[in-house]
């Protein structure tokens, strides 16, 4: 069946297809794109670096031409390795896998046989493509082996406002959270409460919160009742937008064999990026495994031609080795140091696993490393892709301690919610340090409980302590934080206190909510501050945020929830009142609800 065919009758390539085109690769490239990938096949990889650098998607699409695509596999391994080896391993794992010369690539099943440190395990010997888990490894296998690793959350009680008025935490953009919780529900995969970090989960979603006319910031607040005595405060920081005329970009990228399983939404990923690119951008590519290797080194956007030429580049890419990433950070941000510009986007985009296993591999060694690199005024975001050995932990460091975003991906779902629609934001740094602090009113709040930031609570004095680090904010990023209020009626009682006896003024504010943040390239920081007013009134993104909340507490097997938390997630997937937030949301809204009720039957 020819190319062209077999995009038509696929369901999956003509997404592919039409998802390429709409970035505005050409119909030839598109074609390629969707069929292909780069990667750990060797038969391609010998085939697409036989061809050359230019035009090489165009020369790709020409050598297939009409014939069915049997044909043309036939006619590639004949040109380019008649014989093929038996075998072939997978880096630092101990597993081989013997493999028919229907490599992955084609579009085939890959049969496979895998024993570890060559002693066969019982019941892993698979010959259909039904018992395989992402990238034709056996999923029982992947089970045994799988390292995935998460910072421990632990989940915080109620504080009295009297012993601590203030609460103080790093405000985040990051989504990554939800990515993760997503590819969990899609696999099938218990769901771990340190994976669930629920300010993350409501970052993702879109919300009708007012953008800021002059300043970086505007903060939004809504009221929301629950119970009698309680309620829920929703507050939104919202980050202006802003675009710069150009971009000096550095995508470094990850091609360790951890990573073989990921190389299409990988291409799919990177595909987004440099769709984005502009006459006069720069673009690097480096990647890294056993070492470094610079792919293109300050190539310059002329036309849309060289967005191709990129794209045929990485089809060139094979993928093997172990993980020394932090050889490859120093690489790139060599390299972004020789281009930058301060009226440019000076980006470092980091695609991995995380599985760093060579080099600086622990957390405080990174840690050290990015707060040396990020002195040079370039900003480092990750982009996480990974099932069996995600490091969540190691990522989140690099990219609080690298002043950049954080998100996950896994499909094309992702890709096209994390990438496409948030590019800005990932690669436009317009705060960082960004610290939220909120005092509360004695006089009608009893006891507050921040929902979620468990690992980003702060002490009360590092608000405005600038040598204390937080997080960035991207362009048109928004942040999000929901507490839960046990409210007072309006008197205060004595405390019973010897020493401490309340005295309290007359304000009718229920609380001030402040934001202190640093410019991107400045040492000192700006404040901000809103009064919030206990009067009823608009609630809906309360009402979405909340519902969000429910779930990610009941995905996490928390024992937080209420009666008054479960009667409002029941009545809500029962009534489907959550529809209401399609508008803002599309499909995502929906999918995360049909992902938890399956989840929960």
């Amino acid at each position: 069946m020819a190319l062209e065919e077999l995009i038509e009758k696929s369901a999956e390539l003509k997404q592919k297809y039409e998802f390429y085109t709409a970035l505005g690769y050409s119909e030839k490239a598109a074609s390629v794109l969707s069929y292909y990938a780069y990667g750990n096949d060797l038969i391609l990889n010998k085939f697409f670096n036989s061809l050359g650098d230019e035009d090489l998607l165009s020369k790709v699409y020409d050598f297939i031409g009409d014939d069915d695509m049997d044909t043309v596999r036939d006619r590639i391994y004949k040109m380019v390795a008649p014989e093929v080896p038996l075998y072939d391993n997978i880096p630092n794992s101990g597993i081989r896998l013997a493999k028919t010369r229907r490599a992955r690539g084609f579009a085939r099943p890959l049969k496979m046989a895998a024993s570890v440190a060559d002693e066969p395990m019982d019941g892993v010997v698979f010959e259909e493509e039904s018992a395989m888990a992402v990238g034709g490894i056996p999923q029982v296998l992947m089970e045994k082996i799988s390292t995935d690793s998460y910072a421990q959350i632990e989940e915080k009680d109620a504080k009295g406002v009297f012993t601590a008025p203030t609460s103080t935490f790093r405000m985040t953009t990051t989504t990554a959270s939800m990515g993760i919780v997503m590819n969990q529900i899609r696999n099938e995969r218990d769901i771990d409460l340190s994976q669930v970090r629920i300010e993350e989960v409501l970052n993702y979603f879109d919300y009708n919160s007012p953008k800021p006319a002059e300043d970086v910031f505007e903060i939004s607040t809504e009221i929301l009742d629950k119970s009698s005595d309680k309620k829920i405060l929703y507050i939104n920081a919202q980050a202006k937008s802003e675009t710069k005329e150009h971009q000096n970009i550095i995508l470094l990228l990850d091609i360790s064999g951890s990573m073989s399983s990921n190389n299409v939404v990988t291409q799919e990923a990177i595909a987004v990026i440099v769709s984005k690119l502009k006459v006069g951008d720069i673009f690097s590519l480096v990647t890294y495994s056993s070492t470094d290797e610079t792919v293109l080194k300050n190539y310059a956007i002329r036309s849309e031609y060289d967005k191709e030429y990129i794209m045929g580049k990485l089809l060139t890419i094979k993928i093997n080795g172990y993980t020394h990433g932090s050889k490859g950070i120093e690489t790139a941000y060599e390299i972004g140091r020789h281009n930058y510009d301060e009226s440019w986007n000076n980006q470092v985009i980091l695609i991995t696993d995380g599985d760093l296993n060579f080099g600086i591999t622990d957390k405080g060694g990174l840690e050290k490393l990015i707060e040396e690199k990020k002195k040079e005024n370039l900003f480092l975001s990750v982009i996480g892709t990974g099932l069996w050995n995600y490091q969540d932990e190691k990522l989140e460091v690099l990219a609080k301690h690298g002043n950049g975003t954080y998100c996950v991906i896994n499909n094309l779902k992702d890709v096209k919610e994390s990438i496409d629609k948030r590019y800005e934001s990932l690669t436009n740094i317009v705060a960082k340090d960004v610290k939220a602090q909120v005092e509360f009113n004695p006089k009608f709040v009893k006891e507050y409980r921040l929902l979620g930031y468990e690992n980003r609570e702060l002490n009360h004095e590092d608000f405005v302590n600038d040598a204390v680090i937080s997080e960035p904010y991207g362009s048109g990023g928004h942040g999000v934080a929901l507490y839960e209020l046990t409210m007072n009626d309006g008197s205060v009682q004595d405390a019973g206190l010897k020493y401490q006896t309340p005295v309290i003024n007359d304000s009718d504010e229920l609380c001030t909510v402040k934001i202190r943040y640093k410019e991107p390239l400045a040492d000192t920081s700006h404040e901000i501050e809103y009064a919030v007013k206990l009067e009823d009134g608009e609630n809906k993104n309360a009402r979405l945020a909340y519902l969000l909340y429910c779930i990610s507490e009941k995905l996490r097997g928390s024992d937080k929830l209420d009666e008054a938390d479960q009667k409002f997630l029941t009545d809500a997937i029962a009534e489907k009142s959550y529809e209401e937030f399609a508008e803002l949301n599309g499909e995502k809204l929906n999918c995360f609800i049909e992902a938890y009720t399956k989840n929960n039957k």
